[in-house]
C-alpha cells in the first residue's frame, strides 16, 4: 500500500488498522480481496482462489 501523507499521519498519531484501512480506501487503495477480483474479471484467477485465500 503506498504510504500518503495522511496514512503516514495516522501511522504517527498511533492510528489503529481499521483507522489506515478506511483512510487507504477513501483514498483509493484496493483491499487484497477487491485486487482478487479485478485479476477474476481479466481472466487471471478463478473465484474460488479468491475467496479461498480472503475468507471474509
Amino acid at each position: 500500500m503506498p504510504i500518503t501523507e495522511s496514512i503516514q499521519h495516522l501511522i504517527l498519531s498511533q492510528g489503529n488498522a481499521m483507522q489506515i484501512a478506511e483512510q487507504a480506501k477513501r483514498e483509493g487503495v484496493r483491499d487484497l480481496r477487491g485486487s482478487g477480483l479485478l485479476k477474476v474479471r481479466h481472466g487471471v484467477t478463478s473465484i474460488e482462489e479468491i475467496l479461498g485465500v480472503t475468507n471474509e
